[in-house]
């Protein structure tokens, strides 16, 4: 997975200054799921790739027992000082999600916005094996993923995107640029991020490199992972069109 974009590290101050989409009606989505497969309020819940702890923290507000993992220090410290001002209990770990173990299995799991960073077929193959190991038998998954096609339909319309937000002592812009490779189903990113302050300007460009998913590689891998795709979703519940290139599956365990 990628862990050098400045977003996740030296820019991680400006994670949620740019990611503004609001977290709870995702959560009632994610809430109605897990009622639906008779999963309660009092349940455990894996935040895996939980980055500043937004939703992490929204659960934890509606009684789930709730323990985050990201291999970003930085933003684990931003969840970490978020659930202390709230005043909530969850657990913040640093770690990375394709070797991290844990005690005790969980009811279900949340990954939103990770696995496009999955790049190697190897690695695509082990995340899902690391859902099925963190989960109880009928545990659930609830994910997310770039699908190659609606990506295709959403960058040959713009694939630039611009954000400017002001600072107390200044403004942030922000800028990225995507090419698409249709043999490989990868997303070839640039980003930029220019801060002008009062005490000067910094800039930082930054390359990487995304990976989409089809609906049928998504249901292979759960199938070699021990998994039954029990619903698919084109969003959380929301009509944002910065959201249009994304497919949300849902997932149980199998039993046996």
């Amino acid at each position: 997975m990628s862990s050098e974009r400045p977003y996740y590290h030296e820019f991680a101050w400006a994670y949620d200054l740019l990611q503004t989409d609001p977290v709870a009606p995702r959560i009632d989505f994610v809430e109605g799921v897990l009622s639906r497969h008779g999963i309660g309020t009092r349940a455990t819940i894996l935040d895996a790739g939980c980055g500043t702890g937004r939703y992490a923290l929204e659960l934890a507000r509606r009684g789930y027992h709730v323990r985050g993992v990201d291999r970003s220090p930085e933003l684990i410290a931003i969840a970490q000082k978020r659930a202390i001002e709230a005043d909530l209990c969850l657990e913040f770990v640093l770690g990375d999600l394709m070797t991290i173990s844990f005690t005790r299995p969980f009811d279900a799991i949340l990954c939103r916005g990770v696995l496009n960073d999955v790049v190697e077929e190897s690695d695509r193959t082990a995340i899902f094996r690391q859902f099925a190991v963190w989960l109880r038998p009928a545990g659930v998954a609830i994910f997310d993923v770039r699908e190659w096609t609606r990506t295709v339909a959403r960058y040959e319309k713009n694939s630039l995107h611009r954000r400017t937000v002001k600072l107390l002592d200044g403004t942030l812009r922000f800028h990225s640029e995507t090419a698409l490779d249709s043999k490989t189903h990868h997303m070839r990113i640039r980003e930029c991020f220019e801060v002008s302050r009062n005490d000067g300007e910094t800039s930082r460009v930054n390359d990487f490199v995304m990976r989409c998913w089809t609906p049928e590689e998504v249901e292979r891998q759960l199938l070699i992972a021990g998994f039954d795709l029990t619903r698919s979703s084109p969003s959380y519940g929301e009509s944002d069109q910065a959201w249009s290139d994304r497919l949300v599956l849902i997932a149980r365990k199998r039993s046996a």
